[in-house]
């Protein structure tokens, strides 16, 4: 992994000396560099390698606290530049790469601000900033525990890098950086208890369970989320931009989505589950799903109340604060089947016998597995993004109902304006062109021109 030291040159410019930088970019590459960041030589520690910060706030703490947080930026930057370096990198690589610090970070000509105390404002503390915005946004039930994970990841790095780190402070080094965190974190524990040198961390901000190992998808929502937080910011004037300005954002990677198709929903429907009644009432569940095409949140709050002339009626939640529109689903023979099942069920105003996600997501894997739809489907794995091979059953989960739904409407009829009218996706949703993978049935009719 690679390091950096900093320390003084003998150099004198008016009591000020330039920093040297000891940059080891791997085992077998070490290089001395030249920073052009000048310090007062007395207020240099040798020892610990950095700036000697006085506790009262004044002229002084504010220049050496700047100074020292571009040391620590400029540090930040090298260590984030080693991920794309090529292999050929050698001491004019290194020495182009702290110009391009310099430049990227120099300040922007503003007539309009000749304030130098009002220019060096640091800005709202981040962890507030995001306090207000949850707050701001608590209207959005769906948003609030997300954006709050967010924010406690956020505050770990902080403490990661020590460095409290506020609005105005955010440089795309530390987002570099961020990401970088979030990639490793999972690494600070050993066998479920988190190793010594990380604890000041967890024993500031704990957490429920020790982290795992975090995907491509997984870092890029958590960084989406970070700069919906920053421009909600701008938005309101608490900083006047964003260093996602600045820092380009991999986007997730999807495999194309697998789906029962008729036959086998059609053998689950009537395969004989009587020595496990229970499975077979969460089997009547999932076939329902899939001829709704419902997310499971959607889905297990349904009542009574939602059957309106033959169909389903809901808002979706994940559009509710944001179109609100109804979406209407009319009911297949098989759907009202199944509803007239259980509508005798005393006291139930949920339309049907729903237990906790994790437990259907559980039946739903054993009631394929018992009845022998085994068909392999090929996955992209979401930490490693390599496609993988599994047994249907394997790779089942409540969502694979809304598949269900949308995959093998779509093989017969390719409107997808018609289609999302039932599902409730956004107008030019990307999540629904995912499901536009077009069938083979549909292909090999036109492959016959090659017969």
């Amino acid at each position: 992994m690679a390091s950096t030291k900093f320390e003084i040159s003998k150099k004198d410019r008016n009591g000020t000396s330039e920093l040297i930088v000891r940059f080891c970019y791997d085992r077998r590459h070490s290089y001395r560099l030249h920073t052009n960041i000048w310090v007062p030589q007395t207020a240099w520690n040798t020892t610990k390698g950095k700036l000697v910060i006085p506790r009262m706030h004044g002229k002084e703490h504010n220049q050496l606290s700047q100074q020292q947080a571009q040391i620590d930026e400029l540090a930040s930057f090298l260590k984030s530049e080693c991920i794309t370096a090529p292999d050929s990198a050698d001491k004019d690589y290194w020495i182009k790469k702290i110009l391009e610090f310099h430049k990227m970070n120099a300040p922007q000509p503003d007539s309009s601000s000749n304030n130098s105390d009002e220019s060096q404002n640091p800005g709202m503390d981040t962890i507030e900033a995001f306090r207000a915005f949850i707050k701001a946004k608590s209207a959005n039930n769906k948003c609030e525990p997300h954006m709050d994970v967010t924010m406690r990841t956020v505050k770990r790095f902080m403490l990661y890098i020590k460095r409290n780190l506020r609005l105005n402070e955010w440089t795309r080094t530390d987002l570099a950086d961020l990401q970088s965190f979030l990639q490793i974190e999972h690494t600070f524990f050993e066998k479920g208890q988190c190793k010594k040198k990380y604890q000041h961390i967890y024993d500031i901000e704990p957490v429920s369970t020790p982290p795992m190992v975090r995907g491509g998808n997984t870092i890029y929502s958590i960084m989406k989320r970070f700069r919906i937080m920053f421009n909600w910011c701008v938005k309101t004037g608490l900083v006047d931009k964003s260093p996602f300005q600045a820092f380009q954002l991999s986007g997730c990677v999807y495999g194309t989505p697998f789906y029962m198709t008729i036959d086998e929903l059609n053998h689950l429907y009537n395969y004989d589950f009587s020595m496990r009644p229970k499975l077979a009432i969460q089997r009547d569940i999932f076939v329902l799903q899939s001829n709704l095409g419902m997310r499971v949140g959607d889905f297990y709050n349904l009542t009574t109340a939602n059957l309106v002339n033959g169909a389903i009626e809901y808002i979706p939640g994940k559009t509710l604060h944001d179109t609100g529109a109804v979406v209407r689903v009319p009911l297949t023979e098989r759907a009202k089947e199944i509803i007239s099942r259980y509508s005798t069920t005393a006291n139930r105003l949920s339309l049907m016998p729903f237990i906790c996600p994790q437990k259907y997501n559980e039946a739903i894997k054993e009631m394929l597995k018992l009845a022998g739809i085994d068909r392999v489907v090929t996955t992209l794995n979401p930490r490693t993004r390599q496609e993988e091979q599994h047994p249907i059953w394997e790779k089942a989960s409540s969502h694979m109902a809304r598949r269900n739904f949308i995959g093998n409407l779509y093989a017969t009829v390719q409107d997808p304006s018609l289609i999302s009218s039932m599902t409730g996706h956004r107008p030019g949703s990307r999540a629904f062109e995912r499901y536009r993978a077009i069938h083979d049935d549909i292909k090999k009719p036109i492959l016959k021109i090659f017969d």
